[in-house]
């Protein structure tokens, strides 16, 4: 005889299985077809409207019945690590990464999907206590990238790509973006050179602005004759760029 908790649970997981795969899994007993189609229906629509909301570009590019094709597998087949549904674009992107993407999905998808998910993702973030302020970067001042920035690289110019633009083979070059919230809370998005990501890359809490020009000016090649100490006041400019951008924080030490 199974146990009232048992059968609770059997049902309920048999009720799971057909909301996630109506066409393959088998409805549950006792409740009316058109209500589970309903149910199946008001699922899948909630979960692909959020994700061609937040995908947007891709969900554009990607023939219709593809799409669909790939939402149905990700509500069939992922097992999330959040309950929450806001983070449900996350959950399809660590899905797409898995997996090799069919043939008529653009080459660039995994990392147009990334792009447009990092909006998002700076949308959502928690609040950090920002020290926002429009002063010059001095040589002493303690730099580092604000928790609400992210250096992103990519091999196609996923920036650029619309229904218009698009690329079938990555350039030469990388794209190289900053993505960041400045202080009235707009996530932006920058290109930036190779120079400028290395500056970036070597900010860090508690060093100075001196120490990471350095780093970057000793793996850059110069001229012969030409020290490091040269590259001091056009590196204190950028890094005062990027600090009234909100992309650099500073702190006097």
């Amino acid at each position: 005889m199974t146990e009232p908790g048992l059968a609770f649970q059997r049902r309920q997981q048999a009720f799971a299985d057909y909301i996630r795969d109506p066409r393959g899994a088998p409805p549950p007993a006792g409740i009316e077809p058109r209500r589970l189609a309903l149910y199946a229906r008001l699922v899948y629509n909630n979960i692909e409207g959020v994700l061609a909301r937040t995908f947007s570009v891709c969900h554009g590019l990607v023939p219709k019945a593809a799409w669909h094709d790939a939402v149905r597998a990700f509500v069939r087949e992922h097992r999330a690590e959040s309950p929450y549904f806001s983070h449900i674009p996350a959950e399809f992107l660590a899905h797409l990464a898995g997996r090799r993407l069919p043939a008529d999905w653009p080459p660039f998808s995994h990392e147009l999907c990334h792009y447009e998910w990092t909006k998002l993702a700076l949308d959502l973030a928690a609040d950090e206590d920002c020290a926002f302020d429009d002063d010059e970067i001095a040589e002493g001042d303690a730099v580092h990238l604000s928790p609400l920035a992210k250096l992103l690289e990519y091999e196609f110019p996923v920036h650029a790509i619309d229904g218009d633009h698009c690329a079938t083979a990555p350039p030469a070059e990388p794209t190289l973006l900053v993505a960041w919230r400045d202080r009235q809370d707009r996530v932006r998005f920058m290109r930036v050179n190779a120079a400028t990501m290395r500056l970036l890359q070597a900010l860090g809490q508690g060093r100075t602005a001196a120490a990471c020009l350095a780093d970057v000016a000793d793996s850059m090649a110069r001229p012969p004759g030409e020290n490091a100490d040269a590259l001091l006041p056009a590196g204190l400019a950028m890094l005062t760029r990027l600090h009234r951008q909100d992309i650099v924080l500073r702190r006097a030490v």
